[in-house]
């Protein structure tokens, strides 16, 4: 299992993930390994967060970085649809004759589980920033993208960063399958993705202890 997050806020932007990966029967967990990248910039302005298979994952994001050389694309907008490219593509090659979707009765292998979660800004004529965007992909429906229109940023990205690492600590305590350091990247308007570092990170998490407490308290007169 992988958790993953996207968040909008007024100042930028903030990802995070698990680092777990999990092998054998879902249903009973057989190995892990709690090293997998999942946070990835493909360029200034844009970031991919992937669940599902990490290997395949590791070798779309090489696609990635290899097209974006040679065409030099920025803003999410165009570099969602040139993702969609490279899955599409990677996917009819890996997997041709394989189900995209599961069909009840029907004993044909499925394509293994990609989950594309594409966070950043689209950019003016300038190279300025000017709207975020979050884009869904998923390999069961073709990779037909879905735009996150759900909630408004109102926070800031001091107070997002915290919330987005307390929603992956908080379900790694309670499902086994999600675990392992916390990855986390913001994304600003003046400089763009960064990448934040295990003792920022640490740090962050060990910031949320006060606020957990406070949560469980605010429960009791």
């Amino acid at each position: 299992m992988t958790l993953v997050v996207c968040l909008k806020g007024k100042d930028g932007m903030v990802l995070a993930s698990d680092s777990r990966g999990t092998f054998g029967d879902p249903r009973a967990t057989t190995a892990q390994n709690d090293n997998m990248k999942k946070v990835y910039a493909v360029s200034k302005y844009v970031s991919v967060l992937l669940a599902g298979s990490g290997e395949l994952g590791s070798m779309v994001i090489n696609e990635i970085h290899k097209k974006l050389e040679q065409e030099k694309k920025e803003g999410i907008t165009p570099l969602m649809e040139l993702i969609r490219e490279i899955l599409i593509r990677k996917y009819d090659e890996w997997f041709k004759g394989f189900q995209i979707i599961p069909v009840q009765g029907s004993v044909a292998p499925v394509r293994p589980t990609l989950v594309v979660i594409i966070g950043g800004y689209d950019i003016d004529n300038g190279g300025k920033p000017i709207v975020q965007r979050i884009y869904s992909l998923n390999c069961h429906n073709n990779f037909a993208p879905f735009l996150n229109r759900l909630y408004s940023p109102d926070s800031t990205v001091k107070n997002l960063l915290p919330l987005a690492s307390y929603v992956i600590t908080e379900t790694a305590s309670q499902d086994g399958k999600v675990g392992g350091p916390v990855q986390m990247m913001k994304i600003l308007p003046d400089a763009g993705c960064m990448t934040l570092d295990s003792e920022e990170i640490n740090k962050i998490v060990e910031s949320n202890v006060n606020r957990s407490k406070n949560l469980k308290v605010s429960f009791f007169e």
